[in-house]
């Protein structure tokens, strides 16, 4: 009997160590999960998406508990990736705390608790994609973390690998700023420094290229003192290319006299921008010969040289005074030459912009309020386009974009009326956004905070 009894224990034990290994071979947590869960019970919670929105930048979730255990969730925690790479620096805790209530019975679905519009991604994620241009896509892998009723901490996967934000290419061109130092205009030999640092780009310049008029160049966002040796007026052009081959041009002259040589001065009227057909009176009548320069303390000025930018020009006027019209529109910049009667040549020039007829020429940016402390709160706004004269444009929509994300603005492509197009601003995170309205060739931005109540 007593062997018997041996023999039972020992088949009963052989078939609890079978069941245990095929468990294993299997890759299951029943065991963790089901049999010591009837000991030391833990919440077993599903995630389902009921809406994902990668234009918005959100995912809609739906999470209820299988057992009859009650979770009590945190926060979500969140983690970006660059292909396989993590970026540990964007990593971080959201606090956001919900109640899942219990099963009435193991294996069935408990009450859902609802989560809407959680984010996928924060202002320091959009920061990073400005500052790494290159980047086409982020990654996010979200898990919800909390604690359950049996005092278990539980950390949940709720994404893994979703794209989170596609910036994708970028069309936008940068604008290109020329800083000199000391001046545009000197007496040879003219040393300039120039620099670009007030360039800028919505994802960031990879490339500045000079041309300093004189067939020289140069590279870099400041580029070695230049120094022209030679009298004349140049016109230097910086290239400012972005990450994407996007290019912005801006032009200044640098005029350069010689040694003793008299001063030009123009002087425009009515202003250096206008609409096509222009006219423009210039006025040379300022320009003076040069004070105790090399034998000429009685000479004057015997010639006024205009070149108007347009492949026309009026050669050897005895008079100061000239006018000339602009037909096409375009940025003309005009340079005069001033002679002495000792042969000695001064040089100065002015940019004369034109616009066509109803083009853009100046666009302005509002928000009402700034600062939105509400929650809920919306800002209103408003762009201002006008034409070369003040006057309203309407012919040419206005496109505008948020920052974080184009799903909180009301209207993206506006036309104007009496030159104003509008559009509300309704913020989905907490920080600063910047919004942007561009007409045309013109482009403008205003940042807008949203601060609701702790």
């Amino acid at each position: 009997m007593q062997y018997k009894n041996k023999k039972n224990l020992y088949k009963i034990l052989f078939i609890t160590i079978l069941l245990g290994f095929t468990i294993l071979l299997a890759g299951c947590d029943w065991l963790s999960l089901g049999l010591l869960n009837v000991f030391d019970p833990q919440a077993q919670i599903r995630v389902n998406y009921t809406q994902v929105d990668l234009e918005d930048g959100s995912i809609s979730l739906e999470i209820y508990s299988l057992n009859e255990v009650e979770f009590i969730g945190t926060g979500f925690e969140y983690d970006y990736y660059n292909g396989t790479t993590k970026i540990s620096s964007l990593s971080r805790i959201v606090g956001a705390t919900f109640y899942v209530a219990p099963s009435t019975s193991p294996g069935t679905p408990g009450p859902i608790t609802n989560i809407s519009n959680l984010p996928l991604y924060f202002q320091e994620v959009l920061d990073y994609i400005t500052l790494n241009p290159m980047i086409t896509e982020l990654t996010c892998t979200v898990s919800m973390v909390g604690v359950d009723g049996a005092g278990h901490n539980i950390s949940k996967s709720v994404t893994v690998d979703l794209p989170a934000i596609q910036p994708g290419i970028d069309f936008e061109p940068p604008i290109a700023v020329i800083n000199v130092t000391p001046g545009t205009s000197g007496t040879e030999p003219f040393t300039v420094i120039f620099d670009a640092y007030g360039s800028t780009d919505n994802r960031g310049i990879a490339s500045y290229a000079w041309d300093f008029g004189d067939v020289t160049t140069a590279n870099g966002v400041i580029p070695n003192p230049h120094t022209y040796t030679e009298s004349g007026s140049y016109i230097v052009k910086l290239t400012v290319t972005d990450y994407f081959g996007n290019e912005g041009i801006a032009y200044i002259t640098i005029t350069v006299g010689e040694a003793g040589a008299p001063t030009a001065v123009i002087d425009v009227q009515p202003s250096t921008t206008g609409t096509a057909p222009f006219t423009v009176y210039f006025n040379a009548s300022g320009s003076s010969v040069a004070d105790g320069g090399e034998g000429c303390g009685s000479c004057s000025i015997v010639s006024y040289s205009w070149n108007f930018g347009d492949g026309e020009t009026a050669i050897g006027l005895t008079t100061f005074t000239t006018d000339h019209e602009y037909d096409i529109a375009g940025t003309y910049i005009v340079v005069l030459t001033v002679t002495d009667s000792n042969g000695n040549t001064g040089y100065d020039s002015v940019t004369i912009t034109v616009y066509a007829s109803g083009e853009p020429a100046e666009i302005t940016l509002q928000a009402s309020p700034l600062t939105i402390t509400t929650i809920g709160g919306t800002s209103l706004i408003t762009a201002t386009v006008k034409d070369a004269v003040g006057d309203p444009v309407d012919s040419t929509d206005v496109t505008f974009h948020a920052s974080t994300g184009d799903i909180d603005l009301s209207d993206l492509v506006v036309t104007p009326s009496n030159g104003i197009a509008t559009t509300i601003f309704t913020p989905s995170s907490e920080g600063i956004a910047t919004i942007s309205a561009q007409c045309g060739p013109l482009f403008t931005t205003i940042n807008v905070n949203y601060s609701p109540p702790e």
